[in-house]
């Protein structure tokens, strides 16, 4: 089980003192456990007290309403995994003892999937591995605020609960940069669909502030990958949501310096093909935005 404090809100203890004291907690209890919540440091009896005792009610109210499996977007997951989603929870949950545990993904809402995605937030760096169709995937500690853990926490099962909240900014030459890595690799019919979900995901945020859940997700990416031109597809998709992202000034200033970035050749050789669909899609968003 993980910290019990990663299943309560100082908020809602707060609001729920008139049902605990003196009922579950003594004034004095109450105050220890509101002290631990806000990070402040226990005395040594405090200490001893909420070890010995607080600890212990807390652990008997969270098993009672089984309130160490969290649910996020429980409307988009299959009825049929609710069972086999809580006990690989349990299981890893176990084996990755105290750390921060969820499983996300197509297994949760397709009635068709290939791997089970189970991720561990872990302050060591990890080598991800697989047991059979289960992947578990090692993510830093200080993933829990970014846009890519927001996405997959959208529609998952996890043993804690995380604030619904992004401390990421993406700049323009940010965006145009893994825009450009997305067309290249599909030019080279290399693998690019984890970049084009990166791409997607960032382009929703900053046009909309819209964190995309991994259903939402795949039902775009399978929508341009299996559409007869890509590249034409992810251009229009590109430019609708840049123009309305960022200040205008601003965004024809970077446009235009990846124009000139894109049209300056090696001595003697010709602007790429990759170049002349960059700049094509660049000068198309700096007519809308003119």
């Amino acid at each position: 089980m993980r910290k019990l404090e990663n299943y309560i809100k100082l908020e809602n203890l707060e609001n729920s003192k008139k049902y605990l004291v003196p009922y579950i907690f003594t004034e004095n209890y109450y105050n220890i456990l509101k002290a631990r919540l806000k990070g402040k440091k226990l005395s040594e009896n405090e200490t001893y007290y909420y070890s010995h005792f607080i600890k212990k009610k807390l652990k008997a109210i969270i098993e009672l309403m089984e309130l160490d499996t969290i649910f996020n977007g429980n409307e988009f997951v299959r009825k049929d995994r609710l069972n086999k989603s809580m006990s690989l929870l349990k299981k890893y949950s176990r084996k990755h003892k105290g750390m921060k545990t969820l499983i996300s993904g197509s297994f949760l809402y397709n009635k068709k999937y290939n791997d089970i995605d189970v991720f561990v937030i872990s302050k060591y760096d990890k080598e991800d591995y697989k047991e059979g169709n289960v992947h578990i995937n090692y993510l830093p500690e200080n993933v829990e605020k970014t846009l890519f853990f927001q996405s997959i926490n959208s529609i998952s099962v996890s043993n804690f609960k995380s604030e619904n909240k992004v401390e990421e900014n993406f700049k323009v030459a940010d965006i145009l940069h893994l825009y450009e890595v997305v067309i290249l690799l599909i030019m080279q019919k290399d693998e690019y669909l984890q970049e084009l979900r990166d791409l997607l995901t960032r382009l929703e945020y900053v046009s909309n502030k819209v964190i995309l859940n991994s259903m939402q997700l795949k039902i775009i990416t399978d929508k341009i990958t299996n559409s007869k031109n890509p590249i034409e597809v992810i251009n229009k998709y590109l430019i609708a949501k840049i123009i309305n992202a960022y200040n205008r000034a601003v965004l024809r200033r970077t446009l235009n310096k990846f124009i000139q970035k894109n049209s300056s050749p090696e001595k003697g050789r010709g602007l790429y093909e990759n170049w002349k669909i960059y700049n094509q899609t660049y000068k198309e968003a700096i007519e809308v935005v003119t």
